[in-house]
């Protein structure tokens, strides 16, 4: 458990906002609405809509119904360090439960596009927030899009899309940990074909990943079709898991975890895999062009899911292509990054400088 997860329960209001999703429908979508305890400044609370790491695809998996002694709880109180420190600043906090998460229909995992809509439609939405707020407090036009992981891809996306409206301002994005050139790490495990500590979680992520990709893609949606071959036996037998359960409980041995991250595909495990692959190519942050306003970018030593010579290698481009960007690296893991004593402890005062 962090040290974050194990502080008292951070308050926040939950609330719907209108979203355009993936298909191009429009729906509501849940998520957090945070106060600071100070009051307002004249024009409303500057905002940072924060986007969370990766906690599954099912509405189990969506942070604002979290609590506690939710199997999830770990990584869905993950962003409270940097929250806390926030509030403390004078800075309201908003955070998207996702589409397929905290709405209906599948969650398009690492979409940019779809992630993207979920930031910049709650910040769209600040207005009608105002009763979650209380009494003459609201919401300011001044953002920064911030996030952890899945979410750090969120608020990258985000920060390369039209803004949320008219008023909306966009000051800065803070991207902790962000994912990049999955075709290689994710490629390199589903490569393994014997079961290894952690490789549970691989194949967990694996599965979102196939399920997010074939959300804007016919062909590989026949793959992953019950007698469309690119799935094993043992994985077509759980796919129905990944919109029942939480991210911790598919990497459990009675579920995603008894498979190992090579006895996924079938018989055209090939094409379903290369399709993956040109899924990771499209929404790849690396290739993020347009910022609007400075980047920072925190990442870890010795992260698992974002290894720190392909975090190098985004920060590099991200430079030579213009980009005002500011880095910190921490000496810990995937998760350890938001831990309070890495990255809250400086990137709070960053973004709390955007907005003066």
């Amino acid at each position: 458990m962090t040290a974050e997860a194990a502080e008292t329960q951070l308050a926040g209001a939950v609330v719907s906002f209108p979203v355009l999703g993936h298909d191009g429908s429009s729906h509501e979508q849940t998520g957090l609405v945070h106060r600071p305890s100070s009051p307002p400044p004249p024009g409303g609370y500057p905002v940072v809509v924060y986007g969370h790491m990766t906690t599954g695809g099912s509405p189990r998996s969506a942070p604002s119904g979290g609590s506690p002694g939710h199997p999830e709880w770990r990584r869905m109180s993950q962003g409270d360090a940097l929250c806390r420190r926030l509030l403390d600043r004078g800075i309201a906090v908003l955070r998207p439960d996702y589409e397929g998460i905290g709405g209906p229909g599948v969650h398009p995992y690492l979409i940019g596009s779809s992630l993207a809509a979920s930031m910049t439609s709650m910040m769209r939405a600040r207005a009608t927030f105002e009763g979650a707020l209380g009494t003459g407090a609201a919401l300011g036009d001044d953002w920064v899009a911030a996030g952890h992981s899945e979410g750090a891809l969120a608020a990258l996306h985000a920060s390369v899309a039209d803004e949320p409206d008219a008023r909306s301002r966009l000051r800065g994005t803070a991207a902790f940990a962000p994912p990049t050139r999955m075709d290689l790490s994710i490629g390199a495990m589903r490569r393994v074909g014997a079961r290894f500590p952690g490789s549970g979680i691989v194949s967990a992520l694996t599965a979102l990943m196939l399920r997010g990709a074939a959300t804007g893609d016919e062909r590989l949606r026949e793959l992953l079709a019950d007698g469309g071959g690119g799935l094993s036996d043992a994985a077509t037998a759980r796919w129905s898991q990944l919109d029942e359960r939480c991210l911790t409980e598919l990497a459990d041995a009675d579920s995603w975890g008894a498979i190992a991250p090579g006895r996924i595909g079938g018989a055209r495990a090939g094409e379903l895999f290369e399709r993956l692959d040109a899924s990771f190519r499209a929404n790849e942050v690396a290739a993020l062009r347009g910022f609007r306003a400075p980047v920072r970018i925190d990442a870890a030593r010795f992260d698992e899911v974002a290894p720190a010579p392909l975090a190098a290698a985004l920060m590099r481009g991200y430079r030579a292509a213009g980009v005002e960007l500011t880095s910190d690296w921490w000496p810990t893991h995937h998760s350890g990054t938001m831990h309070p004593q890495h990255a809250p402890s400086r990137a709070a005062e960053w973004i709390a400088a955007r907005f003066r």
